[in-house]
């Protein structure tokens, strides 16, 4: 088991590969606490940027398109939540060919699921609206603050709950498809927004920092909906791993000599940025 617990994704990313790399690209239990998981300043931007032409270079997903399967913030930027809940009619239909997203996306099971008996709930919107009434009850029978651990985005068939794994669906995926498990909330003693998520199986290269940037802002959304500040973010990947490119999908490989020398670039760039504070 590996801990990280750094100020922005960015950082909590870099920290992470870097264990990866020493331990030989593969870690069992790695927790990534991200303090503020909003934070963005020139030199996390830079990082990002690093990756991106990365990824850019070997043909795979950037940052941003892996951030919107988990949430969609360009819509909710220009419609609010209206726009984040019309996803499954208004983007996913004309995302759904891609290979990547056959089997769905996070950002379609957090707003739509089908309950045993056929009929069609919106999971996220039930989920703020739960915390909402909380809230508000007890802050009107002032009996000392809201329930703190019962908003749970779980797996089970509660249609109060966000299910990110569906045992129907996924029960014989292997390392492709769903792999985000389980999103917890909950709330801190100044009622701030915890979210916790649970990977069965986390991608560093291609997904992490994408991972990272699509929860913070559904984190994000959830806070301001609710009317609460934002707290920690915490990544519990069960399987974490720095993984060399396999050509695949039309992706160009790479082997561990080039995921050297990206982490060497990016803490190049945080230890920049620090010796310039220190001058």
């Amino acid at each position: 088991m590996k801990l990280v617990s750094k100020t922005s994704r960015a950082e909590a990313w870099l920290e992470s590969a870097r264990h990866l790399l020493d331990e030989h690209e593969r870690i069992y239990n790695l927790i990534v606490e991200i303090e503020q998981p909003g934070a963005e300043t020139e030199v996390t931007k830079a990082i990002e940027q690093r990756v991106d032409a990365f990824l850019a270079n070997h043909n795979c997903l950037p940052v941003q398109t892996v951030s919107d399967t988990i949430f969609p913030a360009t819509e909710y930027k220009s419609g609010g939540l209206k726009k984040v809940y019309d996803y499954p009619t208004a983007v996913y239909p004309h995302i759904k060919a891609v290979r990547a997203n056959q089997w769905g996306t996070y950002a379609l099971r957090l707003t739509r699921r089908e309950c045993a008996d056929g009929t069609a709930i919106n999971p996220l919107k039930l989920a703020i609206e739960k915390m909402k009434k909380a809230i508000e009850t007890s802050e009107r029978v002032k009996k000392g603050g809201p329930p703190r651990a019962t908003y749970e985005l779980d797996l089970t068939f509660s249609p109060l709950e966000l299910k990110l794994y569906d045992a129907e669906n996924d029960y014989d995926n292997g390392r492709g498809g769903q792999c985000l498990s389980h999103i917890s909330l909950k709330l801190g003693p100044n009622k701030e927004l915890y979210l916790t998520a649970i990977y069965r199986y986390q991608f560093f290269i291609q997904k992490a920092l994408g991972n990272f940037k699509g929860l913070a802002r559904l984190q994000a959304c959830i806070a301001r909906e609710v009317g609460i500040p934002v707290g920690p973010l915490v990544c519990h990947a069960t399987l974490a791993i720095l993984e060399e490119g396999d050509g695949k999908s039309g992706q160009k490989p790479w082997r561990q000599s080039a995921l050297k020398t990206l982490v060497n670039e990016c803490e190049a760039i945080l230890a920049r940025s620090e010796q310039s504070v220190v001058a």
